[in-house]
């Protein structure tokens, strides 16, 4: 692959342009869509920059995961070209997965660029693209031209249950697989998970309605959400399973304080057409101190004391 000069090119492209400005200090030219290229790799940053610039793009450069989260607080960039690898503690797969649970960047492409396939097994279906270095700079140049002209919906609401708006069983799992592996990098990485079954506390002789169950359980997921972290990861694995995922834990007892929160957000009733209406929830819970080799694993050992807590 072709290099820049990394150093006169990043002097160029700040002294003569306006390209990395177009998050903050100006708004976007009309019709001229954004792009933000996240990459360790200065020289390699730059040349995709370059690439985007040259289909009609403007374009901004993060070269870390933290630098990368600053330009994502305030600017909403059409589309990202994400490198997985990243020489930080906060990888690719942490941008991924906040770029698809913020409402904020619903309609943001991202293609994730990787050396190493192993990468890509846990996103794929996170991303609207993946390529593998070395990239070809024309195809890069091609599939940046065909977004530019054809735009499509960026997979996010693939992700997340039709109802309730919690992420769903796939985007759990893919969550829960990433915390394993970071787990098993760091000996101080605690995290926990929840499951919990919800239904109606409705007398025996009383009909079930499908659509009051949908209601309450919008609210419930908007108490949940609302209540939890915004870093948690809040799902819906079935039509009465749900499930929660919390990363950085200071200790693995604080998972008992997060079982008891959802008890006090599931707990009060529901007003439905003037009436109060209980749920049903039992929850299990499990932590990464526990015995497991996979994320199901992990679910079986949580959904166990949850079934314990029904005896």
């Amino acid at each position: 692959m072709t290099r820049t000069n990394g150093k006169n090119f990043s002097h160029n492209h700040s002294k003569n342009s306006s390209h990395n400005k177009f998050f903050t200090d100006y708004p976007k030219k009309i019709n001229m869509q954004s792009v933000l290229v996240i990459d360790d790799d200065v020289d390699i940053a730059n040349l995709f920059g370059m690439v985007v610039g040259l289909v009609g793009y403007e374009y901004e450069i993060a070269n870390s995961a933290r630098e990368a989260f600053a330009k994502l607080a305030t600017g909403t960039p059409d589309l990202i070209l994400l490198d997985m690898a990243l020489d930080t503690e906060l990888g690719g797969q942490d941008i991924l997965y906040q770029v698809r649970s913020n409402p904020r960047l619903k309609n943001t492409q991202v293609i994730v660029i990787t050396g190493h396939p192993s990468l890509l097994e846990p996103v794929t279906n996170l991303a609207d693209l993946t390529m593998l270095k070395p990239i070809d700079i024309e195809q890069l140049k091609a599939i940046a031209t065909r977004l530019k002209v054809n735009a499509q919906p960026a997979k996010r609401e693939y992700f997340r249950d039709p109802v309730t708006g919690m992420y769903n069983q796939d985007f759990f799992f893919s969550r829960l697989e990433l915390a394993i592996e970071r787990a098993r990098r760091r000996p101080d990485f605690i995290f926990a998970i929840c499951v919990f079954t919800i239904s109606l506390n409705l007398p025996r002789d009383a009909p079930f309605d499908p659509a009051i169950f949908d209601k309450i359980l919008r609210e419930a997921a908007s108490g949940l959400i609302q209540n939890l972290r915004p870093t948690d990861t809040v799902a819906r694995l079935s039509y009465y399973k749900f499930a929660t995922l919390h990363e950085e834990l200071k200790d693995h007892t604080d998972v008992k304080i997060i079982c008891n929160r959802i008890r006090t957000i599931l707990t009060p009733p529901f007003r439905i057409n003037d009436r109060k209406i209980f749920l049903l929830f039992h929850i299990g819970q499990a932590t990464s101190k526990a015995k497991y080799q996979t994320a199901e694993d992990l679910l079986i050992i949580a959904e166990q004391e949850m079934e314990g807590a029904l005896k």
